[in-house]
Parts: structure tokens; C-alpha cells; sequence
């Protein structure tokens, strides 16, 4: 019997799927249905290859950019998102902490670290980042790393629905 089929998946769709189903089960789908071997073409190498040298060139959400597209292309590459979210947080780029902070929670390319995590998120929610408030009103709202606090975790959600994080604006309840 032959194995699953896989295919390239445009990122907008791989994006639609983070965002309809969680982080978890979004990376599973990329490793799933898209091809993370070396020897097969990266479709958008020249789109990767311009935020990595803007990255390079001090703009942070360029770095932001390459470690999304990094990620998005599934588990191999883990290491390689890690290393641009976290030049993007030393660029002060507010949703890089988001990113490294996720990177945190689910333990994708470094241990897990709840704690880490939160720090991160926190971070990010005083530089205005709206999807660093949503992950700290998830970590409170299920208790991850923290007592479990729903009103905190309200107040985070209505944080990032005031910031435009229509995710968040549906969790206030």
C-alpha cells in the first residue's frame, strides 16, 4: 500500500488553517501535506530569500516574515523560525514575541517553557502586539504555566479585540 500523498500547499491556506484549528493541529498539517525535504524546491525561496535579507538589513519584520515562513514549512525548519523570531525581538518587532513565545509553549525547536512563554507574550502585549494578548488570555483561561484566571484572561482578550485580533474578541466570553 502507498503512502499519503503530499502536496505543496499555498502559505494563505496553511495560514487559514492555523487559524481555524490551533497551533497544534495546524503543524501537523503542514508536516502532513507539505514537503519539508531539502531536495525538493522551496516554491517561494525568492519570497524567503527577501525578508532574510532584510532581516539582515536590521528591518524586523522582515525577520518576522522569514522565521513565518520557516515555521510554516513544518518541523525541520523549526530551528531556523526560532533563529529569526528571535533576531526580531532584538529588533523590537512586537509580534516576533508572539512567535517566540509560541515557539516556547508548544516546545518547537527548544524545550517547553510555559514560563518563558508567558515573558514573551508579555513582552510583546506592552509593544502593542494584539496576538501576544490573545496567548496570554489562552495561558489564563486554561490555566498553562499559571493560575487559572478568568478574568485576567478576559481582560487580555479584550485587549486584543480592541487591538483588531477578531480571535480574541470571540474568546471574551
Amino acid at each position: 500500500m502507498r503512502g499519503p500523498m503530499k502536496v505543496l500547499i499555498p502559505a494563505t491556506l496553511a495560514a487559514l488553517a492555523l487559524t481555524l484549528s490551533g497551533c497544534s493541529t495546524y503543524h501537523r498539517f503542514v508536516d502532513y501535506f507539505s514537503s519539508s525535504s531539502s531536495a525538493t524546491p522551496y516554491a517561494q525561496q525568492a519570497e524567503l530569500d527577501q525578508h532574510i535579507k532584510g532581516c539582515e538589513s536590521q528591518h524586523g519584520e522582515a525577520c518576522l516574515a522569514a522565521g513565518t515562513m520557516y515555521e510554516m514549512r513544518g518541523s525541520n525548519y523549526y530551528s531556523q523560525a526560532l533563529r529569526y523570531y528571535q533576531l526580531g525581538t532584538g529588533l523590537k518587532q512586537p509580534a516576533a514575541y508572539s512567535a517566540l513565545g509560541h515557539m516556547f509553549e508548544n516546545g518547537y525547536a527548544v524545550p517547553q517553557d510555559l514560563t518563558r512563554a508567558r515573558e514573551l507574550y508579555q513582552q510583546g502585549a506592552d509593544l502593542g502586539d494584539a496576538t501576544s494578548n490573545l496567548y496570554l488570555s489562552n495561558l489564563y483561561r486554561y490555566g498553562r504555566g499559571v493560575d487559572k484566571n478568568l478574568p485576567k484572561a478576559r481582560q487580555y482578550a479584550t485587549l486584543a479585540c480592541k487591538k483588531g485580533n477578531v480571535m480574541a474578541c470571540s474568546t471574551r466570553r
